[in-house]
């Protein structure tokens, strides 16, 4: 009866264990549910990446590496295996890269999206286009290596070239030189020194300078406006002269003329004035004359002249006796 315990203890032991290392396994195994196996196309090397390397879709995991080997068709291409959740959004678009843990070596399948923003189709089943495998960032520094090397060189000739000896020479006479003239620009500072203190009376002195000049140009100002008032005066004053002068030439014309008709002048064909009055008044002397001589003449008209010479009625010893 007692092994019969035993071998019931042990056998309750054992099925214990195993669904144990069961739930272990199955804990370890991860399972997420239903998978889709997908195929990623690479032409570059795959270093670091194992099977049952994880594959991440934008730092998620959703599944594993379950297989990578070269294409029997064509060998420069390798074929990576991958089973990932059903659930996973992956599109045509989806494309893959390695990753890298760390400083471990290990490799990693990391799937990202390039085309933020604009739909895709999504990939839903098993045998889909394969989704390509792109150069990581050490594939693309390994690849371009050499040319860095190249560039790297190229520039360490060029250092090299530019600290030659003849440029360190050059170099250390320039640096002399400047040595030299922050040394004169110190003592041209020490220089200007008295200068720099002198600098406050003479700009108080300017300003009473410019507030004098401010004066000055006031005073100009209004003598300007004097001088302005006294021209427009003087303007006038000049109006009023020429004014003036063109009634005194027009009175010296009128006394010309006056002159002219008194006394007479030459190259005028009219008769004076003045002698016109003094055979007038002769001629009124003349008439009182023969009036007082021969007062009947008002009345009965002048006496006929005695007859001359050859006239009808002429006696010259009338005449003789008369004369």
């Amino acid at each position: 009866m007692e092994n019969r315990a035993h071998a019931l203890a042990t056998g309750i032991f054992i099925l214990f264990l195993g669904g144990v290392l069961a739930l272990v396994a199955a804990w370890f195994q991860g399972d997420q549910g239903e998978k889709i196996d997908f195929t990623i196309v690479s032409r570059s090397g795959v270093s670091g990446l194992n099977v049952k390397a994880p594959v991440k879709l934008r730092g998620v995991l959703i599944g594993k590496v379950e297989s990578i080997g070269f294409d029997s068709a064509d060998a420069a291409r390798i074929l990576i295996g991958i089973r990932v959740a059903k659930t996973a959004p992956l599109t045509e678009a989806t494309v893959a890269r390695l990753g890298y843990q760390g400083i471990t070596g290990l490799s990693y399948i990391d799937l990202s999206d390039p085309v933020e923003g604009k739909a895709a189709a999504p990939l839903l089943k098993a045998g889909a286009a394969p989704i390509e495998l792109q150069a990581s960032m050490l594939d693309r520094l390994s690849s371009s290596g050499p040319q860095l090397l190249e560039r790297f060189s190229e520039v360490a000739v060029r250092l090299n070239t530019l600290l030659g000896e003849g440029n360190q020479q050059a170099f250390s006479r320039s640096l002399s030189n400047f040595n030299e003239a922050a040394t004169q620009v110190a003592a041209l500072g020490k220089a200007l020194g008295p200068t720099a203190a002198a600098l406050p009376p003479l700009t108080a002195q300017t300003r009473q300078l410019m507030a004098g000049a401010g004066a000055s140009l006031q005073r100009i100002d209004s003598l300007t406006t004097e001088s302005t008032l006294l021209a427009q005066e003087l303007r006038q004053r000049a109006e009023l002269l020429d004014r003036i002068g063109l009634a005194s030439t027009q009175v010296q014309m009128t006394a010309q003329r006056l002159d002219a008709a008194l006394v007479g002048g030459k190259g005028l064909r009219s008769q004076p004035l003045v002698d016109v009055w003094s055979q007038s008044g002769r001629a009124v002397e003349r008439v009182a004359n023969q009036i007082g001589e021969q007062p009947q003449s008002v009345l009965f008209g002048p006496q006929p002249a005695p007859a001359g010479p050859g006239e009808a009625g002429f006696d010259a010893e009338t005449r003789k006796v008369s004369k």
